[in-house]
């Protein structure tokens, strides 16, 4: 029932001296600030937020799961359209600043985009900051991108990693055999509600599952690991 660096009973996470910080009383204030679409509020619990935790855990406990509840809001109909585009604002504003400088750097690139048809391109912002976390350097696409576009470009000049993000599974089977040709081009890696393991597979891609701040985790580790274990 535990998460590292929280715990799902009590809704803490840990910091520093075992100091406990509140995620769902956070996440609950910022879910009423966005109700009553106060900016000014919202932006001083998410200062709040980033001052009292790690960045990585700020983002795994509090934004990414904080945005499932405004999108689940939605669709239960506890939030208008409107309440919802504002708390995207809100949060697309603070990630955005997050991700400041994430091309630069020498470490292996990621390229991080939405198939065609899909919108929802926040989820990718977490998992780009959290890599950039660990020395990679991000190309951010964003929503609605075109795979032979993608796949052009990487036959040129390949990154380590791309990463396509959608929350239907339609999104990715309309463009199955650009994938499967991108996947043959550049390593290849699916996400997203809409990622399954057997779409993956057919397309010779990897499936990211979980959040996108352990997914990132992830990534890195594992491109560590095979660093150090590649013949010198």
């Amino acid at each position: 029932m535990r998460r590292d660096g929280g715990d799902e009973l009590t809704g803490t996470a840990m910091l520093g001296a075992d100091l406990p910080v509140d995620v769902l009383a956070l996440r609950a204030e910022l879910t009423d600030a966005f109700r009553h679409l106060d900016e000014g509020r919202a932006e001083d619990v998410l200062d709040q937020c980033f001052d009292a935790m790690p960045l990585e855990d700020a983002l795994r406990d509090v934004v990414v799961p904080l945005m499932h509840g405004v999108g689940d809001d939605w669709a239960s109909g506890a939030f208008s359209v409107a309440q919802e585009h504002f708390a995207t604002h809100v949060v697309r504003g603070r990630l955005t600043m997050l991700s400041r400088g994430w091309s630069r750097g020498d470490g292996p690139v990621a390229w991080l985009a939405c198939p065609p048809g899909e919108l929802h391109d926040l989820p990718l912002f977490p998992f780009g900051i959290v890599l950039h976390q660990r020395g990679w350097r991000i190309r951010f696409f964003g929503a609605h991108t075109p795979v032979h576009d993608l796949l052009a470009v990487a036959r040129v000049s390949p990154p380590d990693l791309v990463v396509l993000a959608a929350t239907t599974p339609h999104r990715f089977a309309a463009r199955r055999w650009e994938l499967t040709l991108l996947a043959q081009a550049a390593p290849l890696a699916v996400a997203g509600e809409g990622a399954t393991w057997h779409f993956a597979e057919a397309v010779g891609a990897e499936l990211l599952a979980g959040d996108p701040v352990t997914a990132a985790q992830g990534v890195a580790l594992r491109r560590s690991r095979s660093a150090v274990e590649e013949p010198a």
